[in-house]
């Protein structure tokens, strides 16, 4: 059945071009990801609802199934040491694509599909991530075909023919169900961002996240030999609609926006940081950010300290997610914030260091001790971003040199 599990010569292979290039304190961390992410990834002989295909599961501990955008954190980070391996990830779910465009939220190893939602839009960075170390432009083809049908979908289905930006919603039709699957495709499940609905905002993040779409299309496109003027058109209207939207002039900082009280949802996340990360951001307002990030700091939480909702073990309403804290603190990198995006980085790792027997879901964001699942895929890919991607542009193709396009 399954034969597409990485070897153990190839994995060394790969942390053999890591040694001496880290201290030993980094390279051991690096060298827990990838075991993580091979952990969770069924070996040859397992029989999954995605087989032949090899799916890395957020963490065969406690999340059988393979979720949208997990699939996509755990495919950056396998793309390091198993291009190949990356290259499934993405393939599962357009494997899975419906006609709508839309790629569902999870397909679980019983062979349940959750197709009401999706998940925030990273599957077309991330695929253009592992093309810059795969180079194979049959992948590259099929998946930008997809992510064009899918692209539609958001326009059509999320308010981007409308509004010329975007928002979560859910196709179930029971109104209790279409909200909370509103909130699942958020990937924020019960976030302080959404206690007063999410079918009215403009998340700040998900517009981020279509311009990083916007932004890997244009490159798919230009690869490919394909028309790009349309995504470009889109892509520099969105920029313009992030800066224009999202900016709070009164508290100097960017927010998610209510579009039916005409208001900003003045909770502090990591989210107001993805501007950040996807360049949108003036240099003045970037230096602004860096003073919000205090109200983040040291342990960049799901929600400021000071927000009267904060829950130090709250699922999102408090704990620490590498995946969210990344992107924030990067996005600070990137803008030469550096004092305050290695002061986070440092602590996050240094969690992750001192818990030795499995990399978790979340962090409690005062003690740094892990509250969420063990084994947990994203975390080992973010863990890996921090260590290798950190100096590198924020679209950068994996570093430490690049293995085959297949290591099988």
């Amino acid at each position: 059945m399954n034969d597409s599990y990485p070897s153990s010569e190839a994995i060394d292979q790969f942390l053999s071009r890591a040694y001496g290039k880290l201290s030993h304190r980094d390279y051991t961390l690096l060298d827990r990801a990838v075991r993580t992410l091979i952990a969770n990834t069924g070996r040859p002989g397992e029989f999954f609802p995605w087989s032949p295909k090899s799916g890395i599961m957020p963490s065969t501990i406690g999340f059988h199934g393979m979720w949208n955008w997990d699939c996509a954190f755990a495919a950056v980070g396998a793309a390091y040491f198993d291009p190949a391996l990356a290259q499934e990830q993405i393939e599962i779910f357009l494997d899975l694509q419906k006609d709508s465009g839309l790629f569902p939220d999870v397909m679980r190893v019983d062979g349940t599909l959750v197709d009401d939602f999706g998940k925030p839009p990273v599957l077309a960075w991330a695929a253009w991530r592992i093309y810059q170390t795969c180079k194979d432009k049959n992948f590259l083809r099929r998946a930008f075909l997809a992510f064009v049908k899918n692209e539609q979908f958001w326009r059509r289905e999320r308010g981007g023919d409308r509004d010329n930006l975007f928002h979560y919603a859910s196709a179930a039709t029971d109104p209790k169900e279409r909200y909370t699957g509103a909130y699942y495709e958020s990937g924020w499940d019960n976030s302080v961002r959404w206690d007063n609905g999410i079918e009215n905002l403009w998340p700040v993040d998900l517009n981020c996240f279509m311009l990083m779409t916007y932004q890997s299309l244009i490159k798919m496109a230009k690869e490919l030999g394909e028309d790009a003027a349309g995504f470009e058109s889109r892509e520099q209207e969105l920029h313009c609609q992030i800066e224009n939207t999202f900016w709070c002039d009164q508290e100097q900082c960017y927010f998610d926006y209510d579009f039916q009280d005409r208001k900003f949802v003045t909770a502090l996340t990591p989210a107001s940081f993805m501007p950040l990360f996807v360049g949108t951001a003036s240099a003045e307002r970037a230096q602004a950010m860096a003073r919000q990030a205090e109200r983040l700091s040291p342990g960049w939480p799901s929600v400021s300290y000071d927000n009267p909702e904060f829950d130090p073990v709250g699922y999102w309403r408090g704990r620490t997610w590498y995946n969210i804290a990344y992107f924030a603190l990067k996005g600070l990198k990137d803008y030469h914030c550096d004092e305050i995006a290695e002061r986070g980085k440092e602590l996050l790792l240094e969690w992750g260091r001192k818990s030795p027997d499995y990399f978790y879901e979340n962090y409690h964001p005062v003690s740094g001790l892990p509250v969420g699942c063990p084994q947990f895929s994203w975390t080992a890919s973010f863990v890996m971003e921090f260590l290798l991607n950190w100096d590198a542009p924020s679209d950068a193709a994996p570093s430490l040199g690049s293995p085959s396009a297949s290591s099988r």
